[in-house]
């Protein structure tokens, strides 16, 4: 079992936009449904109600501008679709829900002034940005969005918790399917440069487990301090579980180990070889009795 914990748990109203920002719309949406975040959308006719519903529906909104005026320039109104989407956002009323105007081409000039009275009209929950990439747009949006995920334990009961960080997914995974042919296993992929709260999860599920094991490939400067702090914040060396450390020998070495010394047992090996280093610590654990 894999659990993505980091995953921003937000909506984003996509506004529509003029015709000459559509293909970098379609772009954005791709990125933003990688990034796993949900967006909503207009579909058909809507009353202004039933659009303020609508957008209400989301978390914030993204609006995306370009050379064209989003106001119609013969009628002078909001009348178009990605205008009628603006005006909307600007008008909920509410400290949470947030407006990201996105300005991509970084330029004011003769083809898009109406760009200067959008900006003119920016307030405390509105999100002005002129950065050209639309990935760092995406970021900076999830960041600034910062919507702490809801983590849940799995509430299950398994032999091991296997805990790796992102950077080393690939060799992680290997060693995990290998694993899996043994014990029942729940692994818990951390990415660094969230903010959730892994501990807390932790906390509620490694008592659920026989073992808990950290393993590290590439990313040996997080896993030893994090192997330490998950020690010392469930119970050191009465803990009712305890910890191993696995480092792959492609980059790992004695010096990294050595904090863990007469506190957490570890191995140093190859990736082939961990599952059964593994393997061979829980056996010792359990005396092969897989009751707990």
């Amino acid at each position: 079992m894999f659990l993505n914990l980091y995953t921003q748990n937000f909506k984003v109203f996509l506004s529509a936009v003029t015709v000459d920002m559509e293909s970098l719309r379609n772009s954005v949406k791709q990125i933003l449904l990688k990034a796993g975040i949900e967006i909503v959308e207009q579909k058909g006719d809507l009353t202004p109600g039933q659009l303020l519903d609508l957008m209400l529906s989301a978390n914030c909104s993204m609006h995306i501008l370009g050379s064209i005026d989003i106001c119609d320039p013969d009628s002078g109104v909001y009348h178009t679709p990605p205008a009628q989407h603006y005006r909307t956002a600007k008008g909920i009323d509410s400290k949470d829900y947030k407006m990201f105007v996105w300005n991509p081409s970084g330029t004011i000039n003769d083809n898009n002034q109406y760009v200067n009275i959008v900006r003119r009209d920016i307030d405390d929950n509105t999100i002005y940005s002129d950065i050209t990439s639309p990935i760092v747009f995406v970021e900076e949006l999830r960041s600034i969005m910062n919507v702490k995920p809801e983590v849940k334990a799995a509430h299950d009961a398994y032999d091991i918790l296997f805990i790796y960080n992102s950077l080393d997914k690939d060799s992680a995974r290997e060693i995990t399917n290998m694993l899996g042919d043994l014990h029942k296993v729940v692994n818990l992929e951390i990415n660094a440069n969230t903010n959730t709260d892994y501990i807390e999860f932790i906390h509620t599920q490694l008592p659920l487990c026989k073992m808990g094991a950290v393993y590290f490939d590439f990313a040996g400067d997080w896993a030893i301090p994090f192997a330490q702090q998950v020690w010392k914040q469930t119970g050191g060396a009465g803990s009712s579980t305890p910890l191993f450390v696995a480092g792959n020998n492609s980059h790992a070495d004695e010096t990294q180990m050595k904090p863990l010394k007469k506190i957490i047992a570890y191995t140093i090996n190859e990736k082939s070889i961990i599952p059964l280093d593994i393997k061979i610590y829980y056996d010792k654990l359990t005396g092969k009795n897989d009751t707990k």
